[in-house]
């Protein structure tokens, strides 16, 4: 039978891992036998003076702060033989596990991933706190009553200002940043490298730079070989954010502030009680809208509320409140449909009423040119224009693979005629139409893997909802999208046959 070490006040259940100085056991209070904790053992024996400090370190910075998404400090005790760091126990295991037992993980989740670092960064940014050591093995998951991240093990962390440049090595090599490998010199920035390998290697289950040794891992890294990044395989927001975290050069890599403003992170939607009440307030803006006939405005507030509110409803813990919630954010969706409806109604009797005009109008004279009209002497651009169009009805119509085959025919042959275009006014909408459906394009991509992946039923996040409430959810999501890209493409198509 297995000895375990005697800590005051609690009793240890069972070893749930090992490191080279310390061991971590389940274990509870005494008096409380359902309210579990994790207790890291550290054997003074084996630390060195560097290792002294880092525990120091790590039980200075986790006792000060207080965080969701860091593992929180709940006491420490010494006594001759060990230290004991008390802390809450995550019963997720952590990211690396988690990532090994998916093989990889879809994009969605990835995101919600990467929210919650960005929001433990955040914090510890807010403190000039650097982790410096930060890869899956450190990343901690509770499972109940939401599926959530928390940064643990701050061993190595150091108090770094934006200025501050450090000297000596820390943290994992396949994990640390190549000027901390190569140079031993690095700054704030290094942790951004260890996200965006983290980030790789939740979207295709291993590190970009996967050595057998550190020598190896060291002349990839020294030869600056390119990260590869399958075409196709992620969003271009996802590819984006990947691209910029893993610049090998810190001057060029992406800094905290674009990290935290990235739209694949997207704090701004992430729920929080200012999330709900910036939600709120678009939805009684939207109310009353509707009720002066102001459509248009009202169906884009509705549009904005349910962006906030929707994660907010799947975030909900209290069962009673989430179904209330859902109802509401149910009758808000069909008041938008409905919205939406009228709205197309009504651009078409306009669009209607302006082609039954005649060609010689006044107003004709007044009409700033559209880009179909200006296209027309290039029959090849002309083509284009209406390829994509048509994915743009298509969107709408949520006939997304026939959209996103439209998209990329169209926004294929634009790129080719775009480079022999001379600039000018016609160059000018052509480059801010093709940025339009670019966007619109990766929102029909990413509308139709929902569809057919149906990614919450293919892998198991433990996130407390029924398959039903999972359905659900996953409709709403793609119910919100649509609505909020609807608006544009529709104004887009009715402009051009207007014109």
């Amino acid at each position: 039978m297995a000895t375990f070490p005697q800590v005051e006040g609690y009793k240890i259940v069972k070893n749930i891992g090992r490191g080279s100085t310390s061991t971590v056991y389940l274990a509870h209070a005494k008096n409380e036998s359902k309210n579990m904790v994790a207790i890291k053992v550290i054997q003074r024996s084996k630390l060195s003076k560097s290792a002294e400090n880092a525990v120091v370190t790590e039980i200075g910075v986790m006792q000060k702060f207080k965080h969701k998404h860091i593992v929180q400090m709940i006491d420490f005790l010494w006594d001759r033989k060990n230290i004991y760091i008390i802390l809450e126990h995550c019963d997720g295991g952590d990211l690396s596990t988690f990532i090994k037992n998916h093989t990889k993980l879809p994009e969605k989740i990835c995101r919600k991933f990467m929210q919650q670092l960005a929001l433990a960064l955040q914090f510890l940014r807010s403190h000039n706190v650097s982790h410096l050591d930060l890869k899956p093995q450190n990343l901690l998951l509770m499972r109940s009553p939401q599926l959530t991240l928390k940064v643990g093990d701050f061993g190595l962390a150091k108090f770094m200002s934006e200025k501050t440049q450090m000297e000596n090595i820390r943290g994992s090599p396949l994990y640390m940043a190549p000027e901390m490998l190569l140079h031993s010199r690095y700054d704030v920035k290094a942790d951004l490298w260890s996200v965006g390998v983290i980030a790789y290697e939740c979207i295709y289950g291993r590190a970009p730079y996967a050595s057998d040794s550190i020598k190896d891992l060291c002349e990839k890294v020294k030869k600056v070989l390119p990260i590869e990044i399958p075409p196709n395989q992620v969003s271009s927001e996802c590819r984006n954010l990947l691209l910029g975290l893993l610049k090998h050069d810190p001057s060029e890599r992406m800094g905290y502030t674009e990290f935290f403003k990235h739209p694949f992170v997207d704090l701004d939607h992430v729920p929080s009680t200012e999330s709900y009440e910036k939600g709120l307030v678009a939805i009684h803006q939207a109310v009353k809208l509707d009720s002066e006939k102001q459509y248009k405005a009202a169906f884009c507030k509705y549009c904005i509320g349910l962006q906030y509110l929707i994660p907010y409803s799947q975030n909900e813990s209290d069962k009673i409140k989430k179904e209330a919630l859902q109802l509401k954010l149910k009758e808000y969706t069909k008041r938008a449909e409905e919205l939406k409806a009228i709205y197309v109604s009504k651009m078409k009797s306009n669009s209607d009423e302006t082609s039954d005009k005649s060609p010689t109008s006044s107003n004709d004279d007044d009409r700033s040119p559209t880009l179909l009209s200006l296209c027309q002497n290039t029959p090849q651009l002309a083509s284009a224009v209406e390829i994509a169009l048509s994915g743009q009805m298509y969107l709408v119509e949520g006939q997304y693979e026939a959209a996103v085959e439209k998209y990329k025919v169209g926004l294929n042959l634009l790129e080719k005629l775009l480079e022999k275009e001379p600039v000018g006014v016609r160059y000018n909408l052509l480059i801010k139409q093709v940025t339009e459906w670019k966007s619109q394009c990766e929102n029909a991509q990413v509308l139709l893997q929902t569809k057919d992946q149906k990614v919450d039923q293919a892998i198991d996040v433990t996130d407390g909802f029924s398959s039903l409430t999972k359905g659900y959810c996953m409709f709403m999501n793609c119910i919100c999208l649509i609505l909020c890209i609807g608006i544009l493409c529709i104004s887009n198509y009715f402009n051009f046959v207007s014109n």
